[in-house]
């Protein structure tokens, strides 16, 4: 990916901020073989902030001149930003005006965006590019059996309120887990003229409504913690023979503040949980591991199983403690470049 988001700290010795994002610029995503990233595609579209995406895959077909298996397009799953208030945050850096261009009717978000790549023509077309729906949705995760293939489902994190799209970069709480059966969505939007390229929308539904849905089929499930609870990136564990994909649980570290002081700040006995979520009905807490500590808010999590400890190898066959030489050749510029970074520290 080719977004228009940089960074220069030599800004700061003219008094701008290091950070720059062009809302009016185009972002690009390179598509390529494996094994031949010289014959690197690229795709345009409207400026946007991606920094997770939750799937890719594939769609092949068999030649029938020569029989062989060629792939007709890539298609992608990805949380879209169509701001970079969240970098901004993060950098405790004031969002300028010109970064918070949108097209029209659009409002600051943070959303499960479907991308579908044409191989098959030589103009580099973007076939499909849509949200699957309104409700925020960041640091996905999928089953990793069914990763890198056409899954069904993706997890993620959302929040019961509105703050969770601009304040991604501050402290967001997350008291939602959101199940997206990506599949279904997917072919409602190719089907639906209404969504349009870029700026549409398969499901509109805010998540207060999603909440409130009885529909056992509903395509987008929600978890919602008790009040107080807040959770972190949640990771999908298969059951052992599982024939299903969504068969298994979601696990994410919760912390109760109501462990927090008048202050808000964190007593020295409070602890975590880890939650363990039925993934198939997203209703079921299966079980809850009470943790010695608390776990500080984080962003990422992962989860190991007992045979991959087993057979994981020695530390000593993968990583060198050597130093690495020194680069005896630099460019002019480059020495520069470093010079003037060493004295703005």
């Amino acid at each position: 990916m080719d977004l228009p988001l940089s960074l220069d700290p030599l800004m700061i010795a003219k008094g701008k901020p290091p950070l720059n994002y062009d809302a009016k610029g185009k972002s690009r995503f390179g598509v390529f073989p494996r094994h031949s990233p010289q014959l690197t595609r690229w795709f345009e579209t409207q400026a946007c902030c991606i920094f997770h995406t939750a799937n890719t895959w594939d769609d092949d077909y068999t030649d029938k001149e020569s029989g062989t298996t060629k792939t007709s397009a890539v298609n992608m799953l990805a949380c879209r930003l169509n701001s970079a208030s969240v970098v901004y945050a993060a950098g405790n850096i004031a969002t300028p005006p010109s970064a918070l261009t949108f097209a029209d009717g659009e409002e600051e978000q943070c959303r499960l965006y479907y991308y579908q790549f044409d191989l098959t023509h030589a103009g580099n077309k973007v076939n499909h590019q849509f949200g699957l729906s309104a409700v925020s949705f960041e640091f996905p995760s999928t089953s990793e059996r069914a990763a890198l293939g056409p899954a069904r489902y993706i997890y993620g994190c959302s929040a019961s309120d509105t703050t969770f799209n601009t304040s991604l970069g501050k402290a967001s709480k997350i008291d939602c887990l959101v199940k997206m059966d990506a599949e279904t969505l997917i072919k409602r939007g190719k089907k639906d003229s209404s969504v349009v390229p870029v700026t549409g929308c398969v499901d509109q539904r805010t998540i207060t409504e999603v909440l409130a849905s009885t529909d056992c089929h509903d395509p987008i499930q929600v978890f919602q913690f008790p009040p107080r609870h807040f959770a972190q990136e949640p990771r999908f564990v298969s059951r052992k023979g599982a024939t299903r994909e969504d068969d298994g649980w979601l696990l994410s570290y919760v912390f109760d503040e109501s462990q927090l002081d008048e202050d808000g700040e964190c007593i020295l006995e409070a602890k975590s949980d880890l939650w363990i979520i039925d993934a198939t009905d997203m209703k079921t807490v299966v079980g809850k591991v009470h943790l010695p500590m608390r776990v500080t808010y984080g962003l990422h999590g992962t989860f190991i199983d007992e045979a991959k400890i087993i057979h994981q190898r020695p530390v000593e066959t993968i990583r060198s403690l050597q130093a690495r030489p020194e680069i005896q050749e630099r460019g002019s510029w480059l020495s520069i470049r470093g010079y003037i970074e060493r004295c703005l520290g």
